[in-house]
């Protein structure tokens, strides 16, 4: 196996962010440095993570040949058999690394990483119940953290507002799918519904991320410097939602879909520098 290749299925730098949401919410919850056992809790969220994307794209095998003929699978880089060997290695990593923290830890990670495969080889090609399932899994991240101390009562701001931002762009890149999964007979939510409908759910999703995003800062969770940022989140989020509404096509689509990614990465800043200062 390339090594190169290796790195595109794995997609690291996203396995990287999903551990930090880990150590936010882990911080969040100790109200300062937290329990050396969040860096367990870091390794178990990068290769569920990891695992996760492996398992995703041998599922999405056939499709990717279609909307993403560069991916390793399509392109010939992997076999098939090599990233579900991945997955399977990864995915027993992850819940090993689990269990050095405590037994809450232990579950979720293990009920994360079978809904990843039930996810990958069923859910996502059922409509908004796969959005849903993915919006749930990047908010449980902040969630596991700080289960890592055992409060989630401010983690749980975050989750909710990663999760609805995570709903948006999922329904945003299922418009720029839609040629793709009507090959493989997806039923996703704008196959079903429309490409309007789909974008209005998503843009409704995202104004909920945006209405729940003052919240830690008037509840004295973070300080200002969290506002600052999260704003400039706020102005990328509105920069996607105009784009997907003027137009819904596979290339504006993807200019917003781009949009939101900046966004939710401004937004994982805005929480990491409100839980560290």
């Amino acid at each position: 196996m390339k090594p190169r290749a290796v790195f595109k299925l794995l997609r690291p730098h996203n396995c990287f962010f999903a551990g930090i949401g880990v150590l936010i919410g882990a911080i969040i919850a100790s109200g300062g440095i937290p329990h050396f056992t969040a860096g367990f809790a870091f390794a178990a969220a990068f290769f569920v993570s990891g695992a996760g994307y492996a398992v995703n794209d041998y599922a999405d095998r056939k499709i990717d040949a279609v909307n993403n003929p560069k991916r390793p699978i399509p392109s010939g880089e992997l076999t098939p058999s090599d990233a579900l060997g991945i997955a399977r290695t990864l995915f027993v990593l992850g819940i090993l690394s689990s269990a050095f923290i405590n037994l809450s830890c232990l579950f979720l990670a293990g009920f994360n990483a079978a809904l990843l495969a039930y996810y990958a080889s069923d859910l996502k090609r059922r409509g908004l119940i796969g959005n849903i399932t993915i919006s749930y899994l990047v908010g449980s991240t902040f969630l596991f953290g700080a289960l890592v101390i055992g409060s989630l009562t401010a983690a749980g701001i975050l989750a909710a507002m990663a999760g609805l931002s995570t709903g948006g762009r999922e329904l945003i890149k299922d418009v720029e799918d839609i040629r793709g999964d009507r090959k493989s007979d997806s039923k996703t939510f704008p196959i079903r519904y429309g490409k309007k409908k789909a974008v209005g759910l998503a843009i409704v999703l995202t104004i909920g991320a945006i209405i729940l995003s003052p919240l830690p800062y008037l509840l004295n969770i973070f300080g200002w410097p969290y506002l600052a940022i999260v704003g400039a989140s706020i102005g990328v989020f509105i920069v996607g939602m105009a784009i997907i509404a003027r137009r819904q096509r596979k290339k504006d689509a993807h200019r917003a879909s781009l949009a939101y990614k900046i966004a939710m990465g401004l937004g994982l800043l805005g929480f990491l520098v409100g839980a560290i200062i």
